[in-house]
């Protein structure tokens, strides 16, 4: 792999991230419309629900967190690159160690999605059970 090609490697990675961070801020959009609902139609769930939201609100800020990290390790990385590239070609490790830095931050974030997603999921269950109740008592 010649030199130029190493320090774009970073930059190519972007466009993923970048997607990924478009559908979690989405996601955690969402949080926020679920919320405004259950204050303005509380009920004897509300409770549970929010805890649940907050519990998700916490996974997508920490993957969030994380992906912004990672397209600014990656932004470095490849501004560095380039740099040493014309000074100092030999010191392209320099390049590669943020890049990994960078990927193990999409590889967390990726975790925490999915651990929202499990929660979101429990959420779900939780809103089934409700309706299936509710629907048994008419």
């Amino acid at each position: 792999m010649s030199s130029t090609e190493f320090w774009l490697t970073p930059l190519i990675l972007l466009p993923g991230v970048a997607l990924l961070i478009v559908s979690t801020s989405a996601r955690f959009g969402q949080i926020h419309t679920e919320f405004h609902h259950l204050l303005d139609h509380p009920d004897a769930h509300a409770q549970i629900l929010s805890r649940n939201l907050q519990h998700r609100s916490r996974l997508f800020r920490d993957a969030l967190a994380s992906l912004y990290v990672s397209v600014g390790l990656f932004s470095l990385g490849s501004l560095l690159g380039g740099v040493v590239n014309l000074w100092r070609p030999q010191s392209l490790w320099f390049v590669g160690g943020l890049t990994i830095i960078g990927i193990a931050c999409v590889v967390f974030a990726s975790l925490q999605l999915f651990r929202e997603s499990l929660l979101s999921l429990n959420v779900i269950d939780e809103h089934f059970e409700r309706v299936e109740r509710d629907c048994g008592q008419d």
